[in-house]
């Protein structure tokens, strides 16, 4: 009996499994001693079987770090505005019901992910919620008093798709009306009460940092950041040495980019096609994978990225986290880059997965 898939985490389903197992030993509904357990469980960890009989490369992590930036670059302005945003709608909102409350955190803490994204994945949501903020506020004063409004749908806002959602069946326009939508109703039934001096004060100052935020964020959208030029310089290094001179060649190195938002995928993909203009065979170096790549594209992708590089042309797989789960790119890959951190740690072992695995011969 063998699983390199996990129970979903209840004891229930964990007994249920060893009943299958021993059913004299184990009964569902009934908690597993561990006594009983050690009996009959015997785990391989890949750690264990490389020192035994070898035949799994050893992975290496290694965090890049960006250091030296400006006090005024764009990264780290937006993330002590966004901060003092976050605690100045908390103090607003600290006596709003416990609902509405978790609905207001989570909008921030949307905000937050697509900044740590991107500022352009921030800047088109900021805009958004600016946008509503400011209606509100202006049908506030013409009205002189809050309308109740009914919390929608936030599951766009508090993480990415996986891949058996629904929603990833719509287009990439309508998937990105329905994220708008979501930000803009959480945006609105979040606004919270005005009524009195301190809170039209302290949201006085929340739209003077929206301001302030959108500012720097449209002033910056669009220009590489720190992290595009620190894998341009890795390209440079790796994969195409002479880059930047006309027709220059690339090594058989191939790399994997993965991020977490659609927005952010397409900036990227906007800068590294800029960065490798003029190369040999620019047009066919990347590739992307995202949650509306059609099925018959997906594997044409596949069968490229596995092929043998001196026979396709391909280096560079730009990727959402629609490719984190059921492909095998570790026939000629052994380099894979977060540019983003996923809000749910357990998808970066997915995205690992895609070479970090049996076969993979670096």
């Amino acid at each position: 009996f063998l699983s390199a898939t996990p129970h979903n985490g209840h004891s229930n389903s964990f007994s249920a499994l060893l009943e299958i197992l021993d059913p004299q030993r184990f009964c569902r509904g009934v908690s597993v001693k561990p006594k009983m357990l050690e009996s009959v469980l015997v785990r391989r960890l890949k750690d264990d079987l490389r020192e035994i009989v070898g035949g799994f490369a050893k992975r290496v992590v290694t965090e890049i770090t960006i250091s030296g930036l400006p006090e005024d670059a764009p990264e780290l302005s937006l993330a002590i505005l966004l901060d003092k945003y976050r605690s100045l709608r908390e103090t607003r909102l600290r006596d709003e019901n416990k609902r509405i409350q978790a609905a207001a955190g989570l909008l921030v803490t949307g905000l937050q992910q697509r900044m740590l994204s991107s500022i352009e994945a921030f800047a088109r949501t900021l805009h958004i919620h600016r946008k509503t903020v400011k209606r509100q506020w202006e049908e506030y004063q013409q009205k002189a008093e809050s309308k109740a409004i009914c919390l929608p749908s936030l599951d766009l806002i508090s993480g990415g798709l996986s891949n058996d959602d629904e929603k990833v069946a719509l287009s990439e326009n309508e998937l990105q009306q329905e994220e708008d939508a979501q930000f803009e109703g959480a945006s609105s039934a979040t606004m919270g009460p005005i009524h009195n001096a301190d809170a039209q004060t302290i949201f006085a100052q929340e739209q003077e940092l929206l301001n302030e935020m959108h500012s720097i964020a449209e002033a910056s959208r669009g220009r590489p950041d720190a992290r595009v030029t620190k894998i341009i310089d890795w390209i440079k290094e790796h994969m195409c040495p002479e880059l930047g001179k006309p027709g220059a060649s690339y090594t058989n190195i191939r790399a994997i980019i993965f991020t977490e938002y659609d927005d952010t995928r397409r900036y990227l993909q906007q800068q590294l096609q800029a960065a490798i203009a003029g190369s040999d065979k620019a047009d066919q170096r990347i590739k992307v994978y995202f949650g509306q790549t059609p099925q018959t594209e997906r594997e044409e992708i596949k069968h490229a990225f596995n092929a043998d590089p001196k026979k396709h042309p391909v280096r560079i797989l730009l990727a959402t986290d629609a490719a984190r789960e059921g492909l095998n790119l570790q026939a000629h890959c052994w380099n894979l880059f977060h540019f983003d951190v996923p809000w749910n740690p357990s998808r970066m072992e997915q995205r690992n997965g895609r070479i970090d695995r049996k076969l993979q011969p670096n």
